[in-house]
């Protein structure tokens, strides 16, 4: 499969593109004058771009789906040579859930208690929220550190 996909991956995504950008003009163009005629407030009715707003959410998910399913397969091809992958999953996790542990709940009459109530988040989804922020905060810190770090290096080698 890898090989085929190497040889005419390219030459299919392309076709397929093509083919759903014809499809797509043709139901556009056939509708076209309907469309013109309709006044501002029924145009939102309209079912001439459905195809292609079909075709651009099943084109992503089935990406997101091979581009997961391909990744799996290239992991458990080599354990070995993604051991540092999957050390790094677990540190991201770890992080998150030190931070989940960590975060506490808006202390009533402050500005993000009045948010949470506005939109009516509960205590697990602040957890959740924060905990992510941290994690985010973390991982940016990390990566200016390494950035830093590996500049460092670089200069003195």
């Amino acid at each position: 499969m890898y090989k085929f996909l190497a040889k005419n991956g390219q030459t299919i995504a392309f076709g397929i593109g093509v083919l759903i950008s014809i499809l797509f003009l043709g139901s556009v163009f056939s509708g076209l004058e309907a469309f013109n005629a309709q006044g501002d407030e029924d145009r939102f009715t309209t079912g001439i771009f459905d195809l292609g707003i079909i075709a651009a959410i099943a084109l992503a998910v089935l990406c997101a789906i091979a581009a997961v399913l391909f990744g799996l397969m290239q992991m458990f091809g080599d354990l070995r040579g993604s051991l540092k992958g999957l050390l790094g999953i677990a540190a991201l996790v770890a992080i998150f859930f030190i931070a989940y542990s960590m975060a506490t709940a808006a202390e009533p009459g402050t500005v993000l208690a009045g948010v949470e109530e506005q939109f009516k988040i509960t205590e697990g989804q602040s957890k959740f929220i924060s905990g992510a922020i941290f994690s985010a905060a973390a991982m940016a810190a990390l990566a200016a550190a390494a950035f830093v770090i590996s500049e460092v290096v670089g200069f003195f080698k």
